[in-house]
């Protein structure tokens, strides 16, 4: 996923429902004016950032405010490492709900040596990732999230690579999700099924394979931005039922991701137990 993506005129960078920011914002600038109110975080990558797909953090915060702020740690391009090494800025907002969605770049890394020189110039990474190295970094953002704050800690499945449910994208993504769930388990964390919710979406393989390059994403782009066409326009246009370039997520899938993280946020600071259905 592309880290220098375009601003999306419908993600003002904006604090959540505090002082007159009417949207979530990154984690430092939220530290530097909390609001004392309950703080979900939302951390992952471009799925979670919403400049490349439908950001579902801003439908979680509205539905949550003016009670819970929500602060929008994901950023464009990020592997599980870059997270674990911003992970500060997310401690110092003093969360109540953390949920964590992180790992789709590190399966991309392993789709090519393309991809995976990308990764390593772009993000600055100390070394190639692999699902071990994945794993590891996932290990330690958990661990530290559970010891170096008090919030109530959910990790999330990833989407379906390339809108398809079985087949290449569907095996090659698999292992990493099952880290996820090792990972989790181990550290006593639920785990959010966006994977399973998103699949459910999905009633038939997309026509035309994605083919595993980033052709598409520069595509979107175009379309999105410049054309102004809709995420849905460009979903059908590629062919995907919950993709818009085989990576990025469409409305629909985007809405489940916002639906659970919105159960787990409310069931957390209403009852005080993290819990996922």
């Amino acid at each position: 996923m592309t880290n220098n993506a375009p601003a999306d005129p419908q993600h003002p960078r904006g604090t959540a429902r505090d002082r007159g920011f009417p949207k979530p914002i990154g984690p430092r600038r939220y530290a530097t004016r909390p609001s004392g109110r309950p703080v979900l975080v939302c951390a992952g990558d471009s799925i979670t950032h919403g400049a490349m797909t439908p950001n579902w953090v801003t439908r979680v915060a509205d539905s949550l405010a003016p009670t819970t702020d929500t602060v929008n740690a994901g950023f464009a391009g990020d592997l599980a490492w870059n997270l674990l090494s911003r992970l500060d800025d997310i401690i110092a907002c003093r969360p109540s709900v953390v949920t964590v969605l992180i790992g789709t770049n590190d399966a991309l890394a392993q789709i090519s040596p393309s991809w995976s020189d990308g990764y390593m110039k772009a993000q600055h990474l100390p070394q190639r990732p692999t699902a071990q190295s994945y794993e590891d970094n996932l290990r330690q953002i958990v661990h530290r999230l559970r010891t170096e704050t008090t919030a109530a800690v959910a990790l999330m499945s990833l989407p379906p690579l390339g809108g398809a449910t079985k087949g290449r994208w569907h095996d090659h993504l698999a292992p990493y999700n099952a880290i996820v769930q090792t990972v989790a388990t181990e550290a006593g964390v639920p785990v959010l099924p966006v994977h399973d919710r998103i699949a459910e979406l999905i009633t038939d393989q997309p026509p035309t394979p994605w083919d595993g390059t980033k052709k598409l994403m520069a595509a979107t782009l175009a379309q999105r931005f410049l054309l102004r066409r809709s995420w849905e326009a460009i979903a059908r246009r590629h062919g995907f039922a919950t993709t818009t370039d085989g990576v990025h997520l469409n409305v629909a899938a985007a809405a489940q991701i916002a639906a659970l993280v919105e159960q787990f946020a409310t069931t957390v600071l209403e009852t005080g137990r993290a819990g996922a259905s």
